[in-house]
């Protein structure tokens, strides 16, 4: 269904509000653009900073709203029946960091799908504007369900202006982090000074490449992960590419994800994780476990079998499908790693740090089992007494109600856990998944120094 200018719709006829919907945004112009989507309350009042969704506020308090940065603009994934009551729109934004107006763009797009559903294409021209620097492109509300509304409002003062409209003043010496989004800030800026550049990472992880089969395969990646690395490090004002950490990966090796070994998912998602390999580990591979009820550790992956990890590892490594449990697999890495008493983080003295954090990406599409859940909590606690962080990423349809608790676990001595959802992991580009996996790991770097 196209929707232009003017045009409302009933949403429901074309998404399913208890479902992930995809909102996928995007201007054909030659000036940089940040996305936001905002919730307001009946009198049309933002609902605090929780509700102001942008590139430095990622999450929703109940990760009703999830902002991606794409190579194109910007990505919310939304589940409308999460959201309180109190959140009576969402207001999607579109505007201008630095010069040009939104006369000169040629047209805003913008795609909201969910699988097996119609879906919604909206289009706004670039004739609709003049020098408008802000527009708010779309709504969607309660009324009888939820409905859409193609606005497409300019404002000539910017974002300023426009969150003025909703109740938020914007003082100009306030940072820009507060409100606004500046995925590319302008040069000299950024308070950290970086180490290295993208040519920099993408020649030392190339050079670490010795068949030119590799080089061809992997070099791709290499470089989209060395944008995404400097572009993070920009945003959380860390040098994420001087960073070294010790990388795992996890994989769910339960019944549900059989079919993601069998068709290839599982195998292309390794690939595109063999760069953090070489960008962040010495040794340039990664540590590889498999868990069900119990794990197992494989041989780690590197450069001479990561092109058939699946098949010529994984399946021949005689472990066997069984249930969800996290806390064993998590304790077997502590050991692996040494990450135990004798190098656990006293975090008011700064004593007994491990050199190298250890950094795992954990994989897996289901909840853990009931009776694993305050084991995970307890596992989940002792670590963030160490130098390492976890990020939890949720493939399929499962809600994660436990994972997505994590961030408010009390009794940790810090936030040392991620949590995203990827409910396909072949519909999202190197970017999108090196930013979903990197991103909370630069803020936790950051809280480290």
């Amino acid at each position: 269904m196209l929707l232009t200018k003017g045009m409302h719709e009933k949403l429901d006829h074309f998404v399913h509000p208890s479902g992930n919907i995809t909102v996928e945004m995007s201007v054909d112009g030659s000036s940089v653009y940040d996305y936001c989507c905002f919730g307001v309350d009946a009198d049309d009042k933002v609902c605090g900073k929780d509700y102001m969704i942008f590139y430095n506020n990622t999450i929703s308090p109940q990760h009703e709203i999830n902002y991606i940065k794409t190579s194109s603009g910007a990505k919310f994934i939304l589940t409308l029946n999460r959201l309180p009551a109190s959140v009576n729109k969402l207001i999607f934004t579109v505007s201008i960091d630095g010069n040009g107006t939104m006369g000169s763009i040629y047209s805003h797009d913008v795609n909201i799908t969910q699988p097996e559903n119609q879906g919604i294409k909206i289009y706004i021209p670039g004739s609709e504007y003049l020098r408008e620097k802000a527009i708010i492109s779309f709504v969607i509300y309660r009324k009888d369900g939820w409905s859409i509304d193609i606005l497409g409002d300019g404002f000539n003062g910017g974002l300023d202006a426009l969150m003025s409209h909703y109740g938020v003043k914007i003082a100009s010496e306030e940072p820009a982090s507060i409100v606004r989004a500046t995925p590319s800030a302008p040069a000299g800026t950024s308070k950290i000074i970086l180490t290295k550049t993208e040519e920099d990472l993408t020649r030392e992880a190339m050079n670490k490449i010795n068949l030119s089969k590799d080089k061809v395969n992997l070099e791709k990646h290499i470089i989209n992960l060395s944008k995404t690395v400097i572009s993070l490090s920009k945003k959380a004002d860390v040098d994420l590419g001087a960073a070294k950490a010790k990388v795992a990966v996890v994989l769910d090796y339960s019944g549900s994800m059989n079919c993601l070994y069998s068709d290839g998912t599982v195998q292309r998602t390794l690939n595109k994780l063999v760069p953090l390999g070489l960008t962040f580990d010495d040794n340039g591979s990664i540590d590889v476990y498999l868990f069900q009820n119990d794990y197992m550790r494989l041989p780690d992956m590197n450069l001479e079998n990561y092109e058939d990890y699946v098949f010529g590892v994984v399946k021949k490594s005689g472990y066997r499908i069984g249930g969800t449990n996290y806390a064993p697999v998590l304790n077997a890495i502590i050991e692996d790693q040494g990450l135990d008493k004798t190098t656990a983080m006293n975090r008011a003295t700064g004593e007994g740090v491990a050199e190298d954090p250890t950094f795992i990406l954990f994989i897996t599409d289901g909840e853990n089992a009931l009776a694993d859940k305050p084991h995970s909590d307890e596992t989940i606690r002792r670590i963030s007494t160490m130098n390492m962080f976890v990020q939890f990423i949720g493939i399929g349809d499962e809600d994660f109600d436990y994972l997505k608790k994590l961030d408010k676990l009390p009794g940790r001595a810090r936030d040392n856990t991620g949590f995203a959802e990827m409910p396909d992991l072949n519909k999202f580009s190197d970017e999108e998944l090196y930013t979903t996996v990197l991103e909370e790991f630069s803020l936790w770097l950051k809280g480290m120094q």
